[in-house]
């Protein structure tokens, strides 16, 4: 098992609030309940940071000085960010302790408790003094209160951007009005769906099969047989050998309400399956899947197009992230919605970061011009 070499596994005194950067292979079990709470108290959910996802992405990854920076009070974990020392982040020449994201964390927001929003400025000192010049906050919301939040921990101020975007959403309204396709879309697709109707004897239908170990193994196989599993692609869970590590998220998240997993059938065929993760009221898109043989149908749109009808159902859902590209066209004309999401680079205290603040700005400035 690889550790964290050089990351502090001490506990904190109970009497102030503790900041550490902890070795995530050494946790305790209170420790890591303490952070599965957070993760369900946060101000804004973030399931890429639970434990739940973390610890198993880790194992599955091994990467190289991995931590947590933890605040604590007593026994509660009031925030909690994964880090990794690294140099050369987004292009930046220089060493910085950053979000840790890895190719199946779609949001770095940190998790932060509702209310405890004062943690925050102990983190960001922490991880500003802990990993060289500057801290790098990837993937970030920045249109949430957590960003007002940021603003006030005095991050605002020192905080360079080094890019943003918008990404597709859905925010829950009166009616189900959510599908922006055209008429000649919404008619391409629908005569596609009549097609696949009529070819398997039984209409496309979408079943939710979050509970079923067998539903799971099933995703990969799917997955695999589409184009994601196609020579040079690589994007297929079992075809890069990852996965045991998605049937261990869905053991653990399952039974906590946090996964699921849809089923896009019809005569007894899979046409395509929609896994996402389950936090704070949010569902977050995780993985799509289409089998092979029916491609001609679309599969991936239809089971997006009717997933909208699910979505609206569901009253415990307030909003969906696509955690898609911004580039991604298929997602952009299907969903109405947007959420802006950010890239922070926030130099340390003193000299090295003086020095380090120019070549963060000149980053800004080259990943602008690339995202351009």
């Amino acid at each position: 098992m690889l550790t964290g070499a050089g990351f502090s596994s001490g506990w904190h005194d109970p009497a102030v609030i503790s900041a550490e950067l902890r070795d995530p292979y050494e946790l305790s079990t209170s420790e890591i309940d303490a952070w599965r709470e957070l993760s369900e108290a946060a101000l804004e959910p973030n399931p890429f940071h639970d434990p739940d996802f973390v610890l198993p992405a880790a194992q599955e990854l091994r990467p190289r000085n991995l931590g947590v920076l933890a605040v604590s009070d007593d026994s509660d974990w009031l925030c909690c960010l994964p880090v990794v020392r690294t140099r050369g982040w987004r292009r930046i020449p220089l060493k910085g302790l950053v979000t840790w994201k890895n190719l199946y964390c779609f949001l770095g927001t940190p998790l932060v408790r509702a209310g405890s929003e004062e943690g925050l400025g102990p983190l960001l000192e922490k991880g500003r003094r802990h990993g060289g010049s500057f801290l790098g906050l990837d993937l970030m919301s920045g249109d949430g209160p957590l960003r007002a939040a940021l603003e006030r921990a005095g991050a605002g101020p020192r905080a360079i951007e080094l890019g943003g975007w918008e990404r597709a959403t859905l925010e829950r309204r009166p009616e189900q009005t959510y599908l922006t396709l055209s008429a000649k879309h919404r008619r391409n697709f629908e005569r596609l769906r009549r097609r696949l109707a009529d070819d398997l004897d039984a209409p496309l239908e979408l079943r939710d099969r979050s509970d079923d170990p067998s539903a799971w193994r099933e995703f990969l196989d799917v997955e695999a047989s589409g184009w994601k599993g196609g020579v040079g692609t690589g994007t297929a869970l079992a075809t890069i050998g990852h996965g045991d590590f998605f049937l261990e998220i869905c053991r653990r998240l399952a039974p906590r309400g946090m996964l699921q997993l849809i089923a896009a059938e019809a005569g007894g065929r899979t046409a395509a399956m929609l896994c996402s993760l389950i936090a704070g009221g949010t569902a977050f898109t995780f993985k799509i899947a289409s089998a092979a043989e029916l491609l001609t149908y679309s599969p991936g749109v239809q089971i997006e197009i009717l997933y909208l009808d699910h979505f609206h159902a569901d009253a415990g859902l307030k909003a969906a992230d696509s955690c898609a590209e911004p580039t991604n066209q298929m997602i952009n004309r299907l969903w109405p919605d947007r959420r802006q999401i950010e890239i922070l680079a926030i130099p340390r205290p003193g000299p090295a970061g003086r020095a380090a603040k120019p070549i963060l700005q000149g980053g800004a400035s080259i990943t602008r011009k690339v995202r351009g």
